[in-house]
């Protein structure tokens, strides 16, 4: 055989270009998706949990209703309900009504001794006011002036007068009328001071 044509297969020189790429480093590209892949699964994962421990709840609260439900019977809620709406009637009814006591106190400890009443009329209107008319008698108009001073310091009295001054015999007569505050009356006020 002919020595000149011997063939070889393992290439004298090297097949491609010579240049050689860079493979040590990631580019920041991969790196930003790498991030938001990882945030995303994270997330996933905590809306998944979420969602299984509200779900669990959910059914502990159906069963402590449940629960609760056959502790109470229908006609037991229903006496409660109608109950409830009683007292509260019997607040609202309380919260309006009136008494008389708190003008028969204030009289008896701010009445002077030389002077006492004779007739009492308390009379309510329509419009919610209140008027009181008297007639008294006094030893003098000294203690009718006096009298009428304690009336005019009182808040609860609106426009106090006092008329009809006239002596008979040894004593001299007069008349007082006033408008009440209501509030002065209402039986809630007279309660709470007593408590």
């Amino acid at each position: 055989m002919d020595e000149k044509f011997k063939t070889s297969f393992i290439p004298k020189e090297p097949l491609g270009s010579s240049e050689r790429r860079d493979k040590t480093g990631m580019g920041l590209f991969m790196i930003g998706s790498i991030f938001i892949f990882i945030v995303s699964v994270v997330l996933a994962g905590a809306v998944f949990a979420g969602q299984k421990y509200l779900s669990a709840q959910l059914v502990k609260d159906k069963e402590a209703f449940a629960e609760a439900q056959k502790v109470f019977d229908s006609v037991t809620v229903d006496y409660l309900i109608k109950l409830s709406q009683k007292i509260e009637l019997a607040r609202k009814v309380l919260a309006n009504h009136t008494v008389v006591l708190p003008i028969f106190d204030y009289l008896q400890s701010n009445t002077y001794k030389t002077a006492r009443f004779s007739s009492f009329k308390l009379s309510f209107l329509e419009d919610k006011s209140i008027n009181l008319d008297m007639k008294g008698e006094a030893k003098s108009f000294d203690a009718i002036a006096l009298q009428s001073d304690v009336f005019i310091e009182n808040k609860n009295f609106k426009n106090p007068i006092i008329s009809d001054v006239d002596r008979v015999t040894d004593s001299i007569v007069f008349s007082f009328k006033t408008q009440v505050d209501p509030a002065f009356l209402l039986y809630n006020k007279k309660a709470n001071t007593q408590q």
